[in-house]
């Protein structure tokens, strides 16, 4: 049993989109083996739902263009998608639709946000980005540490 899975979404060659991904990076060389699981990904695809099945708690992350730049969000993921058939239509609440369906279980799920100001192809992110990682550092610690 995976105890905490965290999946960091992003393109990381469009700026604040790259969120996500970037930090799954850095996770995923904190947490290598043992209980924590760390997946980068460009986008949700519906294998990601059979590991998911296997987590006691799941937290995404990912960068979104919905508030002010650099706000950051906690918001608990319900199970609630109707998968799409097409991969990179996926959302977090499909990936733990396709769990239960599949695999008989789906953990409980939290998406971590930022509000991003640049969208543009780069690998730089914006200030208002920059500003709020310490903020989300924070509160994946938080999760890990609670789970």
């Amino acid at each position: 049993m995976i105890r905490v899975l965290i999946v960091g979404i992003g393109n990381p060659l469009r700026s604040d989109d790259g969120l996500g991904w970037r930090i799954a990076q850095e996770l995923s060389l904190q947490h290598s083996g043992g209980d924590v699981q760390v997946v980068a990904a460009q986008q949700l695809t519906p294998e990601m739902a059979e590991v998911a099945s296997r987590a006691e708690l799941l937290l995404f992350i990912d960068a979104t263009c919905n508030g002010s730049p650099g706000s950051l969000r906690c918001e608990e993921v319900a199970s609630i998608g109707s998968p799409s058939r097409q991969s990179h239509e996926l959302y977090p609440a499909d990936i733990l639709k396709l769990a239960r369906e599949l695999y008989g279980r789906c953990p409980p799920a939290w998406m971590l946000t930022i509000a991003g100001e640049s969208f543009e192809t780069g690998e730089a992110f914006s200030p208002a980005v920059l500003a709020a990682i310490p903020a989300l550092w924070a509160q994946v610690k938080q999760f890990i540490d609670r789970a």
